[in-house]
């Protein structure tokens, strides 16, 4: 049985090995193999985003926290910073399942509306959110926020050519 519920501070030791792991799925993707050996969120980035911003885990039974989504409520949209499940939990339907609870969280609080940034062409990652509903947002639709946070990962190392922005609107 999986369950979704919010973190807890005391998740938040276990939320960088699961992203850890859940990028170990980079390493079969050609110019992106360094990821897998990349920084992952700190625990107090974690910390943070428990108290004060949205953090779920998926807890399975018997085996623990699995997986984790956080992210931020924005002016516009509930903005997605991190979506990780554990590299032996793949293919589980885990992703799908934080993703709607977090439309359900966004919804509730008066949000009718998801951001998040991710790979281009990556099968997991904006094939898979299109799949979910999200729309891909390119130039003048992306809005000063959305930009910022590209401009931010540019400033980080990450490769702009293979990032996108995408919103989903319910």
């Amino acid at each position: 049985m999986i369950r979704i519920r919010p973190a807890r501070a005391c998740d938040a030791p276990l939320l960088p090995e699961i992203e850890r792991s859940a990028g170990e799925a980079f390493r079969q993707w050609t110019g992106l193999e360094w990821i897998a050996d990349d920084n992952v969120q700190s625990e107090e980035r974690h910390r943070a985003l428990i108290a004060h911003g949205i953090a779920l885990v998926a807890d399975l039974e018997g085996c623990g926290i699995a997986a984790f989504l956080n992210g931020e409520a924005t002016p516009d949209a509930l903005h997605i910073w991190q979506v990780a499940v554990h590299r032996d939990q793949h293919r589980r339907g885990i992703g799908r399942m934080l993703m709607e609870a977090a439309q359900h969280h966004a919804a509730d609080h008066g949000v009718y509306s998801l951001t998040l940034t991710t790979f281009r062409d990556v099968p997991w990652n904006e094939p898979y959110y299109r799949r979910l509903g999200f729309i891909t947002l390119d130039g003048e639709n992306l809005g000063p926020r959305l930009s910022a946070v590209l401009d931010a990962e540019e400033q980080s190392g990450l490769p702009t050519a293979q990032r996108c922005a995408m919103r989903k609107t319910f």
